[in-house]
């Protein structure tokens, strides 16, 4: 909700305005759950707790502690239930900002694994909103097996569609750290015991055999590629190789009972915008630019007595 985990004292108006039409526009979207993280505490515990005080949305961290009663300040999870789907969704962070005194943090993995074991007798999808350091990529793959889904939002490289995951998970993504992506994940649900299968990998293979096979057809658009390339054994054997590969990857579509298609979706100025939302982001935009000149303003140092008197005389200042 913050860009930074410390706020300065010329932003920190601004910056908390901001965060207000953050929420609001969270909330104008539907979104179900927000995962407590290091930029989330910027302004302090109490603000925050100002701002979850003020929507529906649930706030959640399963190891975010008071440092003094070692009780959790948030509820761990959240369970949401879509077309007969339960999905519970976990919190978690690691990277408390160094000013915040009041709160800490419990191992995250071990908390993880806790909260995946609490949650998987009684959903039926289990995702993992994870504010860490990137380093701790592989080993929360490891720890979280169980997991079907690991969203990052510190993780500095967006997932690109394509990207191959563990055939048993959990599936892992990230959308970069600037905003200009929307992580969207469609899921076909038809056997709940099954697995997941994900597509967005398989249908990038398909996509890359049909941009090779197709290669080789624009040499001659009309005729079949056995008789294009009849005295190149090499190349017809590669055609074969393609053809194979095609069929036992439709194969795999066919047969897969429950589907994962993930999608990065850019944020440019081709997606058209919600006029009121719009001129509500404008006004805000404006006001925290207002403050900002203010706040600047304020703090401009003044002169000492007399100093303009004897500039108009042509003395150095004393």
């Amino acid at each position: 909700m913050f860009n930074n985990a410390v706020l300065t004292e010329i932003s920190e108006q601004p910056d908390k305005l901001r965060a207000q039409a953050i929420l609001k526009g969270y909330e104008r979207i539907g979104c179900q759950a927000v995962n407590v993280g290091g930029f989330e505490l910027a302004a302090g515990t109490a603000y925050l707790q100002q701002i979850v005080d003020s929507t529906e949305i649930p706030f959640i961290s399963a190891n975010i502690i008071d440092s003094k009663s070692g009780e959790r300040l948030f509820p761990p999870h959240h369970i949401i239930t879509e077309g007969g789907v339960t999905i519970g969704v976990i919190g978690l962070t690691n990277l408390i900002p160094t000013h915040i005194n009041d709160v800490k943090v419990s191992d995250f993995i071990k908390t993880g694994e806790a909260q995946i074991a609490e949650l998987k007798p009684q959903v039926d999808i289990i995702v993992v909103l994870a504010n860490v350091n990137r380093n701790m990529d592989k080993a929360m793959n490891a720890a979280f097996a169980d997991a079907d889904y690991i969203f990052l939002s510190r993780n500095t490289v967006r997932t690109r569609p394509g990207t191959k995951q563990p055939v048993n998970g959990p599936f892992t993504y990230g959308s970069n750290i600037q905003g200009k992506y929307l992580a969207q994940v469609d899921l076909q649900i038809t056997e709940l015991d099954s697995p997941l299968v994900d597509i967005s990998n398989i249908q990038a293979q398909l996509d890359n055999i049909d941009r090779r096979l197709k290669r080789f057809q624009d040499k001659d658009p009309n005729t079949p590629l056995d008789k294009i390339y009849a005295d190149q054994p090499r190349i017809l054997k590669l055609i074969d190789e393609f053809n194979g590969n095609r069929k036992t990857l439709e194969d795999g579509l066919k047969t897969a009972r429950n589907t994962s298609g993930y999608t990065s979706v850019a944020l440019s100025r081709k997606i058209g915008d919600d006029n009121a939302m719009l001129a509500y982001v404008t006004d805000i935009l404006g006001q925290c630019e207002a403050l900002k000149k203010h706040k600047v303003q304020k703090n401009i140092y003044q002169n000492p007595p007399g100093f303009e008197e004897r500039i108009k005389k042509g003395m150095k200042p004393g």
